[in-house]
């Protein structure tokens, strides 16, 4: 099992991974904006986590994560095994509960291939 992280800068790109690793998002977030990530999830793919973590820069050697001003933002973490082989489309959407349509949406693409 390969534990991958990814960002936005990530998106678009196909990541090759094989059935059992696991695949950790994280994106940007302002919880006080109202606006949120949620992940459109496929078959093939099994959400394990998803959580707010605050502070920081919120990208991997952006420093530390956890810390940080009051309403200072933070990152969705989401976290991914790979239960299915083929391609795996994974679109995130940041937006409010409240309102009809997002404000980004990002998709990440695996390609995952069977375990030796």
């Amino acid at each position: 099992m390969t534990p991958v992280s990814l960002t936005e800068d990530d998106a678009g790109r196909v990541v090759r991974l094989r059935v059992g690793d696991s695949v950790e998002l994280r994106l940007r977030e302002r919880r006080t904006s109202g606006y949120r990530w949620s992940p459109h999830v496929p078959e093939g793919v099994r959400l394990v986590a998803d959580e707010y973590v605050g502070g920081g820069g919120g990208q991997p050697g952006a420093g530390p994560v956890g810390g940080g001003v009051p309403g200072g933002g933070g990152v969705r973490r989401l976290v991914f095994d790979v239960v299915g082989t083929g391609r795996h489309l994974i679109d995130t959407e940041l937006a409010r509960p409240w309102e009809a349509t997002p404000r980004r949406s990002v998709r990440f693409v695996l390609s995952a291939s069977p375990t030796e």
